[in-house]
């Protein structure tokens, strides 16, 4: 006669009942990833395009600071040119790089380059603009129904690079 211990006969083989997840579990484990996605998918789309805006005005900022260095490094003279969504071509900025190849940026979609002060921004070979008054690129894009981020990269005569953050209604 063959003894029984948790679950499993004396002989090696599994009896009926067997560890696993059952048809409720199932269907509640279903029933909160439905509302994690129809609840957080907003969200995500929001992150998202607030993402696009802020990395599109960190790499037009790096390649500004990027052109100076490379003005004072080779001591010579480097200049961008920028378009803003009126130009043509619109929203995009081009320049030479440190080992002179030409480069053109678009910015990716729902980003756009509002305004700017001057479509172009050259450094001498002292890193310095040769303008009078401060150089602006400002870059927006709206992030939901609700609101909208701009960047404003602000380049001062003796050739400081910044941004600031804004917020705006669409």
């Amino acid at each position: 006669m063959k003894r029984k211990k948790r679950g499993i006969m004396e002989s090696g083989r599994r009896t009926a009942r067997q560890a696993g997840y059952s048809l409720p579990e199932l269907l509640a484990v279903i029933a909160i990833m439905g509302i994690i996605v129809v609840f957080g998918g907003p969200a995500l789309q929001t992150a998202l395009r607030a993402y696009r805006v802020r990395s599109m005005a960190d790499m037009l900022t790096t390649d500004i600071r990027a052109l100076r260095y490379d003005a004072v490094t080779n001591r010579a003279t480097r200049t961008m040119t920028v378009n803003d969504r009126n130009a043509s071509p619109a929203n995009q900025y081009s320049f030479t790089n440190s080992k002179g190849k030409p480069v053109t940026i678009h910015m990716e979609q729902d980003v756009d380059i509002d305004t700017t002060s001057d479509s172009s921004i050259s450094f001498g070979i002292n890193g310095a603009t040769g303008s009078t008054s401060s150089l602006s690129v400002s870059i927006s894009g709206q992030v939901n129904t609700t609101r909208g981020d701009r960047y404003t990269i602000t380049v001062t005569p003796t050739g400081t690079v910044s941004a600031a953050y804004t917020q705006y209604t669409p």
